[in-house]
């Protein structure tokens, strides 16, 4: 069960990058709930929402790295999995889904590129940390239960703070860090 708000357009100033404005305006909206992706009959990402005193976080745990291959293949053709039952119901359920987890994988793939320089990529993580600040939301991300970072409001940054140079980006492992960039990176 996910508890949710409505999230004013205006809340939410346009970024130059629409991506982070979407993914800011969903994460801000999720007040409470717990979301378990299980992929080939293992837990392989953990998702959880708490809220308290207009502050929203959201815990992301990546469980089973090596299954994150499996987001590699187009969305047409995890639709076409025989497992899914085919009513207009359920394929306008699964088409919804497949078009959030497209955006969500853009926009990971956007942070990581290869072709990327380093200072562009911390500039997207930067303006994403500080528009997560702006609207009061953290978004922790994790491996295999282990701290990597901290983006948003609850944010700490010591050394971090000196190559992000952002108050809003927190490395809580660089070794986490760099294994869960290495997982998500289409290149791998």
């Amino acid at each position: 069960m996910v508890g949710l708000t409505h999230v004013d357009d205006k809340e939410i100033e346009n970024s130059s990058n629409p991506l982070i404005d979407i993914f800011v305006k969903t994460v801000k909206a999720v007040k409470s709930g717990n979301l378990q992706v299980k992929i080939q009959n293992k837990s392989a990402i953990d998702i959880v929402a708490t809220s308290d005193n207009e502050s929203n976080k959201i815990d992301i745990d990546l469980l089973e790295p090596e299954l994150f291959d499996l987001f590699k293949i187009s969305s047409s053709d995890a639709h076409k999995d025989k497992n899914i039952p085919h009513d207009k119901e359920t394929d306008s359920s699964v088409d919804k889904i497949l078009e959030k987890l497209d955006g969500a994988r853009e926009f990971i793939h956007s942070m990581t590129d290869k072709e990327s320089t380093f200072q562009l990529q911390l500039d997207l993580a930067k303006t994403f940390a500080h528009k997560l600040t702006e609207n009061n939301v953290t978004v922790v991300l994790m491996r295999k239960g282990k701290e990597a970072m901290v983006l948003g409001k609850e944010a700490k940054p010591t050394v971090s703070k000196i190559i992000s140079g952002s108050d809003d980006l927190q490395i809580k492992s660089v070794i986490e860090s760099s294994k869960l960039i290495g997982d998500i990176n289409p290149e791998n």
